[in-house]
């Protein structure tokens, strides 16, 4: 990783040094013809242009730092060797998709994202709850990328070509704006991104990845199995805003993940699902900028979501480490004075949630994703994304007050090595306002369009209203309850929210209700093999036949005469008749 790292960087360099200014400069490297049927050919090629660059960039970066980070957590060599193989197939498949020019290629990449999620989910493979969340992730991942494969045929029987650049070009030329055609193939290109990206309501495999190590959680929530639905639709961006009711379709779905995810996180006691549902109701955000047509601003979103992300998950690891792998926050408290540093990080990454005013990134991202959704008048998600950086707050303030303000109750921790907190300190410095808009390289690449600055401050006063209203009721339920807060956390409607969100939604048992138990069903139905029955009376029925014929056969010459005269009586009959 770090020599994928320095040639990134080295490629950055010479990209920057030959930039020129209004213009996409592109690197293309044709490698071979891959296979060829008729007229139709699959050659492969890597292209380097500023969009890919950006995502290369962040990909080495962060994976660089959650490697460094895995050599210090993980203490079982088998382990570790274990992660690197896995990982490196991971990146591997991640570069290929980034990297081709060919939609068709991309799904070799595309298919090797789900084999490595699959196979980090699952490296603790000897217990049986690891195998099944594995195989669960994987099935569900390839469940959507059917419609992937669904889409790329649809584009290539309308504009026959797959090559990402004639893609792009004779969509623009020769399909019309919100055309049938346009909406299928966004359609299915979208639901194809869908599972990668973790949206509701296939989100299942991403709750999954808790099982794993927590080096390869921070792998597969904050930094590459999400950057390639993101990058699909980024480098599609062109096709997708040709419709609008597939971006509708993206901020309905990023709306209901955004309720789902942050309710969830706010009752569940397990560390690793606490910030699993925190990044998952964080990664919507995305997407709303996607639905609003705000492409750059959605490329600044996803780094700001990586590094709060990555952060989050790497000092959640340091805290269960020190803790003998303790993950209930009910079993842990009083940690402030044993850990101040370890404090501070998790203020900091609070504070970069709950989009802190003038202080963290996220309150510029954030808000100007929101004031766009206003602006368009879509002011139901406007203010469910309101709602979810309230809940997002309370959830990770929760975690904080149950682990380091609540009475101690464990004395006795382990001992990490100082070298594992360096991941965490370059990333704090990254998620404060110092860094808001970072120079993308993606003009002529991605539409740019200007935001609309009116209302500006008003509605960023709005936001800091709503942060300071998640501190102001974090500090009543979480940091100083009190008799009354009990009373209402006891009433039945709060009992019977607190069991919808610990079961989360019932969606587990939805699922299934409406698609196990009747595939289930069928299999039994089918495993006395219905044909085969079908076939037995059909044999049954020719025995029967056969039987009657063979008695006919009696030696009688009356018979075979009368028989004769009869068939040929038939016979006329037909011919006249007929």
């Amino acid at each position: 990783m770090l020599i994928i790292a320095l040639i990134t960087l080295f490629s950055y360099i010479d990209f920057s040094s030959n930039t020129v200014p209004d213009m996409a400069l592109v690197y293309s490297r044709p490698l071979w013809n891959w296979f060829s049927v008729g007229e139709f050919s699959v050659p492969i090629a890597l292209i380097l242009d500023g969009l890919s660059l950006t995502f290369l960039v962040l990909i080495s970066f962060f994976g660089f730092l959650i490697y460094f980070f895995a050599a210090c957590y993980l203490t079982s060599r088998k382990d570790i060797y274990t992660f690197y193989a896995y990982s490196n197939l991971l990146i591997a498949s991640i570069l290929t998709i980034i990297l081709v020019d060919n939609l068709f290629v991309m799904l070799i990449g595309w298919e090797g994202v789900s084999l490595s999620t699959y196979l980090l989910i699952g490296i603790y493979y000897k217990q049986a709850r690891n195998g099944y969340a594995a195989a669960k992730a994987f099935i569900i991942m390839h469940l959507t990328d059917i419609f992937l494969i669904i889409g790329i045929f649809l584009l290539y029987q309308t504009v026959e070509t797959l090559n990402i650049h004639d893609v792009l070009a004779q969509a623009h030329d020769n399909l019309a704006v919100d055309s049938d055609i346009i909406f299928w193939i966004t359609l299915m290109l979208f639901l194809g991104a869908m599972s990668k990206s973790a949206l509701f309501p296939m989100h299942s495999w991403f709750v999954e990845t808790t099982l794993a190590p927590m080096p390869a959680v921070a792998l597969l929530q904050s930094s590459t199995v999400i950057l390639t639905g993101v990058y699909l639709v980024l480098r599609l961006s062109n096709l997708f805003m040709m419709s609008s009711d597939v971006l509708a379709i993206i901020s309905i779905m990023s709306s209901l993940t955004i309720l789902f995810a942050s309710t969830i996180a706010l009752v569940q006691y397990d560390i690793k699902r606490i910030i699993t549902y925190i990044n998952l109701a964080q990664i919507s955000y995305l997407f709303y900028a996607f639905s609003t047509k705000s492409w750059s601003l959605s490329l600044n979103c996803l780094i700001n979501y990586s590094i709060t992300s990555t952060l989050l998950i790497l000092a959640s690891s340091i805290l269960i480490k020190k803790c003998y792998g303790e993950r209930d926050i009910s079993k842990i408290g009083g940690l402030i004075k044993s850990f101040p540093m370890l404090y501070a990080v998790f203020l900091l990454i609070m504070l970069s949630l709950s989009a802190m005013p003038w202080i963290s990134s996220s309150f510029y991202i954030k808000g100007d994703i929101i004031l766009g959704l206003m602006a368009q008048d879509k002011l139901i998600s406007g203010t469910i994304g309101l709602l979810g950086i309230l809940l997002s707050s309370l959830g990770i303030w929760r975690l904080i007050a149950m682990v380091f303000y609540h009475k101690s109750k464990k004395h006795d921790f382990v001992e990490t090595k100082w070298i594992s907190f360096c991941p965490i300190f370059i990333l704090s410095i990254f998620s404060t306002a110092l860094f808001i808009y970072f120079p993308l390289p993606i003009r002529g690449i991605i539409p740019i369009a200007e935001l609309d600055t009116n209302g500006q401050l008003p509605f960023q006063l709005l936001l800091a209203a709503v942060t300071g209203l998640s501190f102001l009721i974090a500090y009543i339920l979480y940091v100083r309850p009190n008799s009354e807060v009990h009373e209402i956390i006891n009433t039945p409607m709060v009992k019977y929210y607190l069991r919808l969100c610990n079961s989360d939604w019932h969606y587990d048992y939805l699922l299934n209700t409406l698609f196990v138990k009747p595939y289930v069903y069928l299999a039994h139905l089918l495993k006395k093999d219905p044909l085969a029955l079908w076939d037995d009376w059909i044999m049954r029925g020719i025995k029967k036949v056969n039987s009657f014929i063979v008695d006919l056969e009696n030696g009688q010459i009356r018979w075979y005469m009368v028989s004769m005269v009869i068939g040929s009586i038939i016979i006329l009959m037909l011919l006249i008749f007929i």
